[in-house]
């Protein structure tokens, strides 16, 4: 037995010493994690250099790769704190401090990612990383116009960066000026003629300041016996004051047993964004011709109702966006409706407040005045949302909303005392700028209708739709979308289960 224990601890003490063998020194194993770097390996050099660091948490290159790499993963509280232990090892390193700061901006912290960026200006006016930095963390803040600032002081003295002429194109873009950022991705092209990425950015916002029709067909079926076909046709130019004028046309036809109606609309829209990109301005104004019969033979009623809307909406701090709309309009989804000539006045106020970069919440409340038909009638209704983006192209949420009204009606819209529903839903994007691209979004939950006389429904409610697009060049599109849902509408008739299917054809052309 004394034998057999001996020999134990001898092939014991042989192993131990042949996984002592098998383990490369740290410095070869720092030489390997840096060899997969420069080779652009980044998954296995950011596992040689965690080992390093179990071994020497002191070993500063491999602790700033680390946290570079954790920010890349959106892993970015990890990230942070790595950078700080790596500042404490290299407390004057530039490039530490701005990695920090890059770390800080992508997790929503804009002011303290400030602070460090211009302290590395402070001491290196000409640090382009950090100059390009601050600028970006600003536009991403909300603060479009400190951002283009900051570009264009660099840009004085740098005339030939294609990289900073481009990021400065699509800080345009987000204030709305797409003929500010067609400029300026001519002079990105101009710095830098080869790059095709550039080149195809400058396509885009060609496509976007070049004039444009949009045509749309679409048709929508419901339980009910609703059936709707709907012309439209839209042109878009840019305007004088950095926006598009859109003018649009609309002809829908449609039909409920011998009901029949149409409808015509003209409008012309356009928005306005001042200089510092927070807040836009939308509005839009026109006229809808509403034309029912109920059969041949009978006299046909028509009206006409003025159209018009406004919205303002702003940014007003990096989390939190408040917006406000009024509009007017016709109730025309449907024969009936157009029969009835009723027509809605409306007030709304929404907002959504961004907890993490992923995270937000959202809600709105909108009071609404219905005219014409049997009589004044009016709605209140509100909702709340949380939507988590678990990829750029994917999302999830959960919510609610419902809505109310101050008496029944006769004129074919659903007029419950109390509608709610809660739902949990889900958006898929696929696809880039050109070529083929999908989007769907699928939703379940439970509805509760209540009617005037106290009676109550609850039934399980669905909606699904897709939208198949193909974008062949910039300005060019054609999209296939359908959509099925059970959700209660204001243009349902009753209380019964309901149901609707629509079907779309759209698309785009550069003119």
């Amino acid at each position: 037995m004394r034998a057999l224990g001996l020999m134990g601890l001898v092939v014991l003490a042989a192993t131990r010493a042949t996984a002592q063998v098998a383990e490369p020194p740290t410095a070869e194993l720092l030489a390997t994690a840096d060899q997969a770097w420069k080779a652009g390996q980044y998954d296995e050099a950011f596992n040689r250099y965690q080992l390093v660091l179990r071994r020497d948490s002191t070993a500063a290159r491999a602790a700033f790769r680390v946290a570079t790499v954790l920010a890349w993963r959106n892993d970015l509280d990890h990230s942070a704190t790595l950078f700080r232990h790596y500042l404490r090892l290299a407390p004057s390193d530039d490039d530490g401090r701005v990695g920090l700061a890059r770390t800080l901006a992508w997790a929503g912290h804009y002011d303290q990612a400030l602070v460090l960026i211009d302290s590395v200006l402070a001491a290196a006016p000409g640090h382009r990383e950090a100059t390009l930095l601050a600028a970006q963390t600003l536009a991403w803040s909300g603060n479009l116009s400190g951002a283009i600032a900051r570009y264009e002081r660099w840009l004085d003295t740098h005339p030939n960066d294609a990289v900073v002429w481009s990021e400065l194109a699509r800080t345009w873009q987000w204030a709305g000026r797409n003929a500010n950022a067609r400029d300026a991705l001519r002079r990105a092209a101009e710095a830098d003629p080869a790059n095709t990425e550039i080149r195809a950015q400058l396509a885009m916002a060609d496509a976007a300041t070049s004039p444009s029709m949009e045509p749309t067909i679409s048709s929508t079926d419901d339980s009910d016996d609703n059936r709707t076909t709907t012309y439209s046709l839209r042109g878009g130019l840019a305007a004088p004051w950095s926006a598009r004028l859109l003018a649009d046309a609309s002809y829908r036809t449609a039909e409920l047993a011998a009901l029949h109606g149409t409808s015509t609309t003209v409008r012309a829209s356009s928005s306005w964004t001042p200089m510092n990109g927070r807040w836009t301005l939308r509005g839009d104004i026109g006229a809808a011709r509403l034309d029912a019969d109920e059969g041949i033979g009978t006299p046909t009623v028509s009206h006409l109702e003025p159209l018009a809307s406004m919205r303002l909406s702003g940014r007003l701090t990096p989390r939190l966006s408040l917006g406000g709309t009024a509009s007017r309009t016709a109730f025309d989804e449907t024969a009936a409706l157009i029969y009835a000539g009723v027509a809605t006045t409306s007030a709304g106020v929404d907002g959504d407040f961004a907890l993490t970069p992923r995270l937000g919440i959202g809600g709105g409340g909108e009071w609404t005045r219905l005219t014409g038909g049997s009589g004044p009638n009016s709605r209140l209704a509100g909702s709340g949302a949380i939507r988590w983006s678990l990829r750029k192209w994917v999302s999830v949420a959960a919510g609610v909303r419902g809505f109310g009204y101050q008496h029944g009606a006769t004129d074919g819209y659903f007029a419950p005392k109390r509608y709610l529903l809660s739902e949990a839903s889900s958006r898929l994007r696929l696809g880039g700028d050109l070529g083929w691209g999908m989007e769907s979004e699928l939703g379940l939950g439970d509805q509760n209708i209540t009617a005037f006389d106290n009676s109550r429904a609850s039934r399980f409610a669905q909606r699904v739709s897709a939208r198949l697009l193909y974008r062949p060049t910039p300005g060019m599109e054609w999209g296939l979308s359908g959509g099925f849902t059970n959700v209660a509408s204001p243009t349902a008739i009753s209380t019964a289960d309901y149901r609707s299917y629509t079907v779309a054809l759209e698309g785009r052309v550069r003119l």
